[in-house]
């Protein structure tokens, strides 16, 4: 199958290698079998990705952990409606799925066009929305009737800029509070030093907003709350070699690596 992204779309395919190449590890941290199939098949040079080897762990983190925090959220609310905002070819409900979840990817056109002609094993559970997440017209899509909701918001945020960011929390908070949001933040210092990343290049998907702690985020709408938050180090240090050693040091851990936020969104009070 051939494929033709460019710019921010083009990303989508990083994580898809990265899960690809984690699976066929002999002790994966996410086992990813649609992955490995779909790199097998595409008419794409993955071969660029070779050498990105810190972005190939940092994603097999940010998915196991991501996995077990979705896992235990359906666990705790087996009927939750689950949102997935920039989904690009995350198979994520593929491994948590519990048969009574409903599923939500959203994504650009030219993203859910992509996803829909290579993912074409289609659960009823799941249902894929063309659009822009800062429109609000994709809300209506999407039915809770007072379910739990959990909203998923992985390797995106960095690409939107801070105003943007607050306009999707606003919308967000305004049509799902009270939900759980499990979102990946960068740290303004890798951000700026975007020049140096393994598989991004500025010129075509530039990184625009980050956050040096969890809690900086709760500026951006007065209804938010830190559940918690965790570095990519945090409980994976053996897999990043020196720098998991030397993330012990608390500017290294805080500043050189993504974070994992569990955010509240709270409703207004009347």
């Amino acid at each position: 199958m051939n494929v033709s992204l460019h710019g921010v779309p083009e990303t989508m395919l990083i994580p898809l290698w990265a899960r690809a190449y984690e699976t066929q590890k002999s002790s994966p941290l996410v086992r990813d079998p649609i992955a490995v199939d779909l790199v097998s098949k595409l008419d794409y040079d993955f071969s660029k990705f070779k050498h990105a080897r810190l972005s190939q762990i940092g994603t097999a983190v940010r998915s196991n952990i991501l996995d077990r925090a979705t896992k235990a959220f359906i666990h705790a609310h087996e009927n939750a409606v689950c949102l997935n905002l920039a989904c690009g070819l995350d198979t994520r409900f593929e491994r948590v799925k519990n048969g009574r979840v409903d599923w939500y990817n959203i994504d650009l056109p030219e993203g859910i066009e992509l996803r829909e002609r290579l993912l074409t094993e289609v659960d009823p559970h799941t249902k894929n929305i063309a659009a822009s997440i800062f429109d609000p017209a994709w809300i209506n899509q999407i039915p809770h009737h007072d379910r739990p909701v959990l909203i998923l918001m992985e390797g995106a945020s960095m690409y939107f800029r801070k105003e943007q960011m607050e306009t999707l929390l606003q919308l967000l908070i305004e049509h799902f509070a009270p939900a759980t949001m499990l979102m990946e933040v960068m740290p303004p210092f890798l951000i700026r030093h975007q020049k140096h990343h393994d598989s991004v290049k500025r010129e075509s998907a530039p990184f625009q907003w980050g956050v040096e702690r969890g809690r900086d985020v709760l500026a951006l709408h007065p209804q938010l709350r830190l559940s918690w938050e965790r570095t990519l180090y945090e409980g994976y240090r053996m897999h990043w070699g020196l720098l998991g050693i030397l993330s012990w040091i608390p500017w290294v851990n805080r500043n050189l690596n993504n974070k994992i936020l569990c955010l509240k969104l709270l409703m207004r009070k009347s």
